[in-house]
């Protein structure tokens, strides 16, 4: 029996999980390995915004980097969902290497969908760009996914 104003300690439990995972997520360091995480997910939900957040744009000035955004945005937009609509892939994050302060390397293993279906093994080549760690798409092999955006 329960009595009134008192609070369940099971309860108080929960939200404290709750938050202690939020807190997590919020407070994660943007890691290269996170990085090629979330590059990888998105590129297999086929979510345009993400990988144009994550790509690398080579650019300095914000009017640049802005129209150079809109670019990579629109060859995304054509990759996921135009060239590879139907590509289906599973994959895993097996090392990342910080190489200096501004470059690292993240190594994927990938499974392309079909009957005879082996693992291959790719990198991610990730640099620092405003701060950020973000993903050079240009160095990417083109065998790993069907129509890549170019630098």
């Amino acid at each position: 029996m329960r009595e009134s104003g008192k609070v369940s300690i099971l309860g108080l439990g929960a939200i404290a999980i709750a938050g202690m995972i939020v807190a997590s997520f919020v407070f994660a360091k943007d890691e290269p390995a996170n990085v090629g995480v979330r590059f990888m997910d998105a590129l297999a939900r086929h979510d345009v915004d993400t990988l144009t957040s994550l790509s690398r744009t080579g650019e300095s000035d914000p009017a640049a980097v802005e129209k150079e955004k809109k670019r990579l945005h629109d060859a995304w937009d054509f990759c996921v969902n135009t060239a590879a609509k139907h590509f289906l892939f599973t994959w895993r994050i097996t090392s990342a290497t910080a190489t200096s302060e501004n470059h690292a390397t993240v190594t994927v293993m990938e499974t392309k969908a079909g009957p005879s279906a082996y693992e291959q093994k790719y990198e991610l080549s990730l640099e620092k760009e405003g701060g950020k760690w973000v993903v050079d798409v240009g160095a990417i092999s083109r065998d790993m996914f069907p129509a890549l955006p170019s630098n």
